[in-house]
């Protein structure tokens, strides 16, 4: 193995790294690719390399101009939502809820129609359900904060903690709140229940949603996904399931998955 290049980068290999990354990025070539040859190339580190070019952005930005062009774009796609974008938005949710259905499954379908990642569409329908309220049929009632029991060993080993200073309440982040509450039924009344155990319709819809993506389950595996639903919630769940495929570790999962399977049936 050939020891790679140090020291100060050259004008020339300035003038080449400037060339190849605007050119690559105009072919729609991904940058670590282009990183790789431009070590090989020039016989630097990667790690190297890639620092430099994060020097030279700064140094020089109006010698990228494709990667400014696309950082406009991406900026201006991510802050414009138009008025039949909104309006989709709040049909699709509430024709969702009034079926029965978890927003979850409204936020799938309006992902693949909009073309958005579902935390973009979470966030768009809690500013939108906060600004125009009379638009939906249905606004989650916000979940109860009940305050935290202390077990009685508690209590009796520090006497200051019976006061009212002692209690403490979860915090959640308003989307968390929203997000978690659209599952929540409209009669406030059955809402203590549901701190910690969904109702067995919610549940059913998820176990219904794995199944169909993934194939039936056994009955220690509805157990296992029970106790799942159970831990986490059916809506972290849910959304979990539809977001599997965007975790880097899922490939390399199903082709370890894939290799046992072809070990085991083996002729």
């Amino acid at each position: 193995m050939l020891d790679t290049k140090k020291g100060k980068y050259t004008h020339e290999e300035n003038e080449r790294i400037i060339q190849k990354i605007n050119d690559d990025f105009a072919q729609g070539i991904r940058e670590k690719e282009t990183l790789k040859e431009l070590s090989r190339e020039l016989n630097r580190g990667f790690a190297g390399i890639m620092s430099h070019v994060r020097k030279l952005r700064n140094q020089f930005p109006d010698r990228f101009p494709a990667k400014q062009k696309a950082n406009r774009s991406r900026n201006d796609r991510m802050n414009s939502w138009t008025e039949a974008e909104e309006q989709l938005v709040i049909e699709t949710v509430n024709r969702h809820l009034e079926q029965g259905k978890p927003l979850s499954t409204a936020i799938s379908e309006l992902e693949r129609q909009l073309k958005r990642t579902q935390g973009a569409i979470y966030q768009r329908i809690y500013n939108l359900r906060h600004k125009y309220p009379e638009r939906f049929k249905h606004i989650p009632q916000p979940r109860p904060r009940g305050r935290r029991r202390l077990k009685p060993w508690q209590i009796e080993s520090s006497p200051s903690q019976q006061g009212e200073g002692s209690h403490s309440e979860p915090h959640t982040t308003p989307i968390q709140g929203e997000i978690a509450a659209s599952l929540e039924p409209s009669d406030p009344a059955s809402l203590p229940g549901r701190n910690k155990i969904p109702t067995p319709s919610e549940e059913e819809m998820v176990l219904k949603a794995f199944e169909k993506r993934y194939g039936k389950l056994n009955n220690a595996a509805r157990k296992k996904m029970r106790a799942l639903i159970q831990e986490y919630g059916g809506t972290r769940v849910s959304i979990a399931l539809f977001t599997l495929s965007e975790d880097k570790e899922f490939p390399a999962f199903i082709l370890r998955f894939l290799h046992d399977h072809l070990e085991r049936n083996r002729l």
